[in-house]
């Protein structure tokens, strides 16, 4: 007998060996398992017997449970191995037992794939299940099985460690050197391939939209296999069980777990609203207003004043006074985003659940009817208190604030503007109502007043500061000829004083004709120095014509 021929026999052995013991094997071991669960089972019951009224219940269901498994083996086993040896033994056929085995072995592979995977695996459950089955069947076929543990095994190893690189490039991941985090991407690509994953959600660029479901799956089962919400660096989002609050989880990849869901996405950046709301005036006058808000999940460390003005508030908030989340650009405390939700959720309009964002708009709204109720229409134009730099619609949006800045505060949310900033005055078949018409013409006389007393008061500051620049400058013309008078008669004595004069006129016409320099207006294009200069020449002539006479 030769190396091969050893080989061979050794082979033979091993698998004559392996078909009298994996049976037993794999029966004990299906038979173990039952005990495992059923022991598991024992031991919940006995921590919660003591508080659960209806522990007594629950171990008979248990118990019936185990009972049921064992059962469904016992006949798994009868129709897997006892029937195709019996078949073996009536017929005498080496080769049926085996094929029976094969045979009932797919059977059930598919059923089981496409119990757990035609739902939500379109036709990736049976390729998969047909897919293992043929390599499996592939190396049994080589050489029983040493042909399935050195062939079919390291086959289907290789591609469960191809799909755990291509899970590291196509799913997303917060933390891309992290070990647990990289097994959970694993088994959302793997549970992918059979048709048993978890739902995969994407939320939209805006938070108010629902998550897109990226890929559906089925969310009750047992499995361990996560689900997945990927939210983008501003986003995060509340997650619920059944019908009970989660958590809050975020940004980045979140994953779930059995029964978690998506609730509601909150966006963390600053919010902009604008609305037009129907209000009615103190004086009875209905008119359509224009509301504006800026708000965003509170940011801030709250101070000892701050949190114990805002803790009896809202129960929720109780340690919410520092962040939790302080990293990337947008901070945030979960516990402040849960009283957020735990406040938004309790309102609906009917079937449609009003969302964080929504609720705050509708507070601004409400308080902005009431403040407004409570002004004429002249004080939402004009302040009570109407000095020069008063504006009404400042006063108005400080009072909006200040009503509802605590009560938004302490559902978690920061208020930074709230405000009126605009009036639209409503109209009737393209016609304005009377009193609205007679409210804007009041409302124009007192704009043309005081249009009217601005200008005359500009008017009069103009001709006051006129008459002093003139006044100034004649003064200065008539220092200017009694210095040069002076200065003129300390040189030359005996020079008559009407030369002197007429030099000054001389000096004086020039520098009115004297052409301007760049950038300034010209002189002589001014009607009132022409008017000086025709005054000058008239009483040149009169000044020599006189002065001649008492010459001769």
């Amino acid at each position: 007998m030769g190396i091969i021929g050893i080989i061979d026999w050794f082979l033979k052995v091993i698998n004559n060996a392996l078909d009298v013991m994996l049976p037993w094997i794999g029966l004990a071991g299906l038979i173990g398992f039952v005990f495992y669960l059923l022991a598991k089972d024992i031991k919940k019951y006995n921590q919660n017997k003591k508080y659960n009224r209806e522990a007594k219940n629950e171990m008979g269901e248990n118990i019936l449970q185990a009972i049921t498994l064992l059962l469904i083996e016992a006949f798994a086993f009868l129709v897997f191995w006892w029937l195709p040896a019996r078949a073996f033994k009536w017929t005498g056929w080496g080769w049926l037992a085996p094929t029976l085995r094969w045979v009932e072995f797919y059977i059930i592979l598919i059923i089981i794939a496409y119990l757990f995977g035609h739902k939500y695996g379109e036709k990736r459950w049976i390729y998969s299940a047909s897919g293992h089955f043929a390599v499996i069947l592939f190396g049994w076929l080589v050489d029983h099985w040493m042909g399935i543990f050195f062939i079919s095994l390291p086959l289907i190893l290789t591609y469960y460690i191809a799909l755990y690189r291509l899970a590291m490039v196509v799913l997303p991941a917060n933390d891309p050197d992290d070990m647990a985090e990289k097994r959970k991407r694993f088994f959302i690509l793997a549970a992918y391939t059979w048709g048993t994953q978890f739902p995969i959600f994407v939320v939209a660029d805006h938070a108010w939209k629902k998550p897109e479901t990226r890929i559906a799956g089925m969310f009750t089962r047992n499995l361990p296999i996560p689900g997945l919400i990927w939210t983008k660096s501003h986003q995060a989002v509340g997650i619920t069980s059944g019908t009970q609050f989660k958590r809050v989880d975020g940004p980045g990849v979140v994953y779930m777990g059995r029964m978690e869901r998506p609730f509601q996405v909150i966006d963390l950046r600053s919010q902009l609203r604008t609305s037009e709301i129907d209000v009615v005036s103190k004086d009875g006058i209905s008119f359509k207003a224009r509301v504006f808000t800026a708000f965003r999940i509170d940011p801030e460390s709250w101070d000892e004043t701050t949190y114990d003005q805002l803790r009896p508030l809202n129960a929720s908030l109780r340690g919410a006074a520092k962040l939790n989340h302080d990293e990337g650009s947008f901070p945030f405390s979960k516990l402040r985003i849960q009283a957020t939700l735990g406040t938004t959720s309790t309102k609906a309009a009917g079937d449609t659940i009003i969302y964080w964002d929504q609720w705050v708009l509708n507070a601004i709204e409400d308080a902005a009817r009431k403040i407004i109720s409570q002004k004429t229409l002249d004080e939402l134009w004009r302040p009570a208190d109407d000095n020069k730099e008063a504006n009404a619609l400042d006063v108005i949006a400080e009072e909006i604030k200040a009503s509802t800045a605590l009560t938004i505060r302490a559902a978690g949310i920061l208020l930074d503007a709230a405000r009126i900033v605009n009036f639209r005055f409503p109209t009737t078949e393209g016609q304005i109502d009377h009193i609205s018409k007679q409210q804007i013409t009041t409302w124009g006389s007192e704009w043309e007043r005081k249009r009217t007393k601005i200008l005359d008061e500009a008017q009069a500051q103009s001709e006051q500061s006129q008459q002093e620049a003139r006044a100034y400058a004649e003064s200065l013309l008539l220092n200017s000829i009694a210095e040069g008078l002076q200065k003129t008669q300390e040189i030359h004595p005996r020079l008559p004083r009407y030369v002197i004069a007429v030099r000054f006129l001389s000096a004086l016409q020039d520098y009115i004709h004297k052409k301007p320099e760049e950038g300034e207006e010209s002189i002589e294009n001014d009607q009132r120095v022409q008017g000086l200069h025709a005054y000058l020449r008239t009483w040149q002539d009169q000044f020599l014509s006189s002065n001649s006479k008492e010459k001769l």
